[in-house]
């Protein structure tokens, strides 16, 4: 069974604006990874980035999450999306895990970040990239996906895998392990980046 949105202090809920890609705790808004990696100047703006290459990856992401729960039409697909997902399906084809979480905003309250793994399973924190265009900054996002699956999952070490899906069904995966101790590093820049505003 996959875990529900809320925090373990019943009066906060966590919520996640998907449209603006904003999370709140109770009434307090709470920075993300990207918004945090992206203000501490370790990742890019993608506002300005072809819609195509965005929606693109939103739809891979949303067939991957259909397939997993047993309810995806895989007629429905776009052209666009079908070689990344037969990548993903090579990809996962031999493995057996117990999923944890699918698409699931978490917060930590007490570090007050937030984020949404694309899948947490009884093995590992996976992450899915549509491009070979691979950014070593993923190591980070994949330290403060371990904290919070940590938080809110359980004390269970899982690695962080960043799996991309290329355009011609083949596939590449980088496991980032299972440290985080650089993520603290980050949130403090942040921190000091956003008081000095």
């Amino acid at each position: 069974m996959l875990p529900s949105m809320k925090t373990k202090s019943p009066s906060k809920t966590l919520r996640f604006d998907e449209e603006k890609h904003q999370y709140w705790l109770g009434e307090k808004r709470i920075p993300g990874v990207s918004e945090i990696l992206q203000k501490v100047g370790l990742t890019k703006n993608y506002d300005g980035v072809d819609p195509f290459f965005r929606d693109r990856g939103r739809a891979t992401h949303k067939a991957i999450e259909l397939h997993l729960q047993g309810i995806l039409d895989p007629s429905s697909l776009d052209l666009a999306v079908t070689p990344h997902f037969e990548a993903f399906l090579k990809y996962w084809d031999k493995r057996k895990e117990d999923l944890t979480a699918l698409e699931c905003p978490m917060a930590d309250p007490l570090l007050e970040f937030c984020g949404t793994p694309d899948l947490v399973t009884d093995r590992a924190i996976y992450d899915w990239k549509c491009s070979k265009s691979h950014d070593k900054v993923a190591d980070l996002q994949g330290q403060a996906y371990k904290i919070l699956a940590l938080k809110k999952l359980s004390d269970l070490d899982r690695p962080f895998l960043v799996v991309e899906l290329h355009e011609d069904g083949t596939f590449e995966e980088f496991n980032y392990g299972t440290q985080y101790a650089e993520w603290a590093s980050v949130l403090s820049l942040y921190r000091w980046r956003i008081s000095r505003r």
